[in-house]
């Protein structure tokens, strides 16, 4: 017997796609009915079966596919266009049966950046010939997906736009200003962070952050004396702020490892622009680690603490990520008892 082709009268009806969005969750399901599988009844090869296209937004749509290796029959998950998962996402795969009951369920969570395709069923062929799923010679797949969309509320979704291209200085204005936070010229005010002195202009730093318009409006001790002393911040993360405040731009690979940190000095200084694109950042690259670094905040007036829901919820997709972070490790040692209030806040969203 030849491999099976396509049958396009297993192909899903638009109606068979159920949408459901809540806050940052997007749940999408499918059924997949592939038609004439009377054959099923030996262990020849079963051949090859591709599904229709299924989604709840533009970047991230799916197929099915299902195929055997001999003894057991697997279902791949396969993106279309893209090779990597844009956001991370749960898995439920199930055959229904006579009774449209859902029998070998299984269930994935993968993360962001997972390389498609993803196996995420195998088979015995013998028990699936005992489980009494073919129905009129029919085998119904059921697959369901809830994704957690790392897309900022709808009140910063224009400042997220705007972030895209944030500045309309020149490239040789931002070259200038980012040769003059290196050379340093002509500085009129010494900032002394934990022992570590850095020169700036009382000029740029007013202009920048309403922190230091006041505190030069004003005959203040670091007015008359040109010293500022910082003993909050570490030098290495006030650089870099030093360097927003002066060109407008922090890389990647530092927002990467500090925009937690940054957000909080942001806060101090009320330098909003940063601030905003650290909330940004934060929301759109959640990872166990952050993820965590936010659950434990329990200030309540801790400038990331209207972010914790965004934790939580990646939390409840993956736990078992978070949990095995040396951070969570350590914080179980060193207090369990904010271990415990994480789990219970954990428990009572699910709620």
């Amino acid at each position: 017997m030849s491999d099976l082709q396509v049958n396009k009268e297993a192909l899903p009806s638009p109606s068979s796609t159920v949408w459901c969005l809540t806050q940052n969750v997007v749940q999408v399901e499918f059924e997949w009915t592939i038609q004439q599988f009377a054959f099923l009844n030996s262990f020849e090869n079963w051949g090859r079966y591709h599904s229709a296209e299924f989604s709840h937004k533009k970047t991230d749509q799916w197929f099915l596919e299902l195929f055997d290796d001999g003894q057991n029959m697997n279902i791949n998950l396969n993106l279309i266009n893209y090779t990597h998962l844009s956001d991370p996402i749960r898995v439920k795969i199930a055959i229904f049966n006579k009774k449209r009951e859902k029998i070998f369920p299984r269930q994935h969570c993968l993360p962001k950046n997972t390389i498609s395709p993803s196996r995420i069923s195998v088979n015995e062929k013998k028990m699936l010939l005992e489980s009494e799923c073919l129905v009129n010679g029919n085998l119904t797949i059921y697959c369901e997906i809830e994704s957690f969309i790392t897309k900022p509320p709808k009140h910063r979704a224009k400042l997220a736009n705007s972030l895209e291209k944030p500045f309309s200085n020149s490239d040789q204005l931002v070259a200038q200003l980012e040769e003059l936070f290196e050379n340093m010229k002509f500085p009129d005010i010494t900032i002394n962070v934990r022992g570590r002195q850095f020169k700036a202009h009382k000029s740029i730093l007013a202009t920048r952050s309403q922190f230091f318009a006041a505190m030069f409006d004003h005959p203040t001790k670091e007015k008359l004396t040109n010293q500022v002393e910082v003993e909050d911040v570490d030098p290495t993360l006030f650089n870099e702020i030093l360097r927003f405040i002066y060109t407008g731009r922090l890389s990647e690979s530092t927002m990467g490892k500090m925009a937690s940190n940054i957000l909080a000095v942001a806060d101090k200084y009320l330098l909003d622009q940063l601030k905003m694109e650290c909330e940004i950042h934060i929301i759109n690259q959640m990872s166990a680690e952050n993820c965590l670094e936010l659950l434990l905040v329990t200030d309540e007036h801790h400038p990331a603490f209207h972010l914790k829901k965004y934790a939580v919820e990646f939390f409840r997709f993956f736990p078992s990520e978070v949990m095995e972070t040396d951070d969570w490790n350590k914080a179980k040692q060193d207090d369990p008892e904010q271990c415990f209030s994480v789990l219970k806040e954990f428990v009572k969203s699910l709620d």
